[in-house]
């Protein structure tokens, strides 16, 4: 049998080679009787005849970049050859294409007409050119930032799309080529190249860095769906941010048919938050002087008509405010909502941006999520859902970032940014971040430091402790009130955290639709290790 195969495969070769001889041969005949009818023809006459043929082969566009000048477009090399209907040309493309390829290039050379062919290398020769062009589309490691072109050349999402004004260029990379009145190439002509970049001068420089995106891309391998968002503690610039499923920007007809729509960005769509929002309320409650409420919980508190069940029925006893994070106790903070009023609360949340829609760069901006208005946290039930991160309450993974980079950074953060600057024409213009935000003094800010550490090394999250720096962080299991096919709840699950613990770096949110805690904390712990080993 694997004589039968050679077999075969030697033949096509055979007749292959069989094929490109003759047409060689046929291309030589035809460029002999060329030179004869031009010899018999004035001067004047070929003169007149000659046309130059352009050939658009790519479009220019400006590059996007990570933080260090990595370039996350414009970064896949390819070669284009233009092809002249000559044997030398026919030549020197041996083994540079596919049979399918070759075929179809002969297909136009036979008729006296030039090619345009991708190449495997650059090339060049009598009657050959090839130039060197750039992939605009990006890897997919970072697909939902970079975001896609549509079929003109134009940003569809993404960076691509805020700032498509800036990167999209009329220009192209032009083959030209001399031609008859006909399009017969002229004898003797050799092809050339206009314009031999496709990376155009503009750019956008990221707040992305590389080495940590591929990294924190690995380890949110293990979310289905879902999203993970690392920033800079202390400047609220976005290192990493992964959407999960992710998609291929080269193949978008694949993404557009798959039913988990890898194309939404989940890191800026709004979700039930759960308990990732109890330190917001902790914070309220510090800095209205009621940090030091003790509570007894039973399992269940009675408000209005019904009982408002904690995760742990049997409840926690007697539990003070550091201990209600650690142990995430509902009905702790069902009461400490009621001391500190509707009024602070809601004012605390929106000092840390919830509910709105913040800008990460020039148009691009998260969900504005959902935050209950003051009236309606005059009715206890609903103050009572909202202190746990439940009820009309919803916000983005990017939203959370300003409430643990407060907490994480002496109670002031920067609004999270995914832009450095901008490149125009070699002029450079730095993205305004605007100024900090100061949400909570700095000592609440050092005691809920604090507090979430315990969470990590006593509390609910002692599978988020990682092995190379210390940590600290609340997990959330938020209920959706949607139901999966076999009739059981669907649930979101959360983790928020920073590290080092006690002068943080970096924040991390990481988000999984229908996951489970174990999942979002094992993600936090291997991420800070990556990052901690790249530091």
């Amino acid at each position: 049998m694997r004589k039968k195969v050679k077999r075969e495969k030697t033949s096509g070769f055979y007749i292959r080679a069989l094929i490109c001889y003759f047409l060689v041969m046929c291309l030589l005949l035809g460029c002999i009787l060329r030179v004869a009818v031009i010899k018999t023809m004035g001067y004047d006459e070929v003169c007149t005849e000659q046309i130059e043929l352009k050939i658009k082969v790519a479009r220019v566009r400006g590059t996007i970049y990570d933080c260090n000048m990595v370039p996350l477009t414009n970064n896949r090399k390819s070669y284009m050859a233009a092809v002249a209907p000559t044997p030398g040309a026919v030549t020197a493309l041996s083994g540079q294409l596919s049979d399918e390829d070759t075929d179809k290039l002969l297909g136009t050379l036979k008729s006296g007409k030039p090619g345009i062919c991708e190449v495997q290398n650059e090339i060049s020769g009598d009657g050959i050119a090839s130039v060197e062009i750039y992939k605009t589309q990006g890897g997919e490691d970072a697909c939902h930032i970079i975001g896609y072109l549509d079929s003109t050349g134009h940003g569809t999402s993404g960076l691509q799309a805020a700032y498509d004004g800036l990167l999209f260029g009329d220009e192209y990379i032009t083959a030209v080529i001399s031609t008859d009145g006909k399009g017969n190439m002229l004898y003797g002509s050799q092809p050339r190249f206009e314009n031999k970049s496709s990376a155009g001068s503009n750019a956008v420089v990221s707040t992305i860095d590389i080495n940590i995106q591929t990294r924190v891309a690995k380890a949110a391998g293990l979310i289905q769906k879902g999203a993970v968002v690392v920033a800079e503690a202390k400047t609220g610039e976005i290192k990493a941010l992964v959407s999960l499923p992710q998609f291929d920007t080269n193949n978008i007809t694949a993404a557009l048919a798959d039913e988990n729509s890898p194309l939404l960005n989940r890191a800026l769509l709004a979700y039930s938050v759960g308990s990732v929002f109890k330190p917001c309320v902790a914070a309220a409650g510090i800095e209205n002087g009621m940090g030091s409420l003790i509570f007894n919980c039973t399992g269940s508190t009675y408000i209005i008509d019904r009982y408002f069940k904690c995760h742990k029925l049997d409840g926690h006893g007697t539990v003070d405010l550091r201990q209600a994070l650690a142990y995430s106790c509902n009905c702790y903070f069902y009461n400490y909502a009621d001391k500190i009023g509707g009024d602070a609360l809601y004012k605390t949340a929106r000092n840390m941006m919830f509910g709105v829609a913040i800008k990460i760069a020039d148009g691009m901006r998260c969900a504005k999520g959902t935050l209950p208005e003051t009236d309606s946290l005059k009715n206890p039930a609903n103050l009572a859902n909202f202190s746990i991160g439940q009820g009309a309450f919803s916000a983005s993974p990017v939203a959370m970032l300003p409430l643990y980079m407060a907490i994480a950074n002496g109670g002031r953060y920067y609004l999270p940014s995914i832009v450095k600057k901008t490149v125009t024409g070699g002029e450079v213009t730095e993205y305004d971040k605007g100024s900090p935000t100061v949400c909570m003094s700095e000592s609440t800010a050092e005691t809920l430091k604090n507090y979430l550490k315990d969470v990590i090394t006593e509390g609910t999250a002692v599978t988020a402790a990682p092995k190379t720096v210390t940590a600290a962080g609340k997990t959330a299991t938020a209920q959706t009130g949607r139901k999966d096919a076999d009739g059981r709840k669907i649930n979101n699950s959360w983790f928020c955290g920073f590290f080092p613990a006690d002068d943080p770096e970096y924040v991390a949110v990481i988000l999984s639709e229908g996951g489970t805690g174990a999942q979002t904390t094992a993600i936090f712990a291997e991420i800070a290790d990556k990052i901690s080993e790249l530091e």
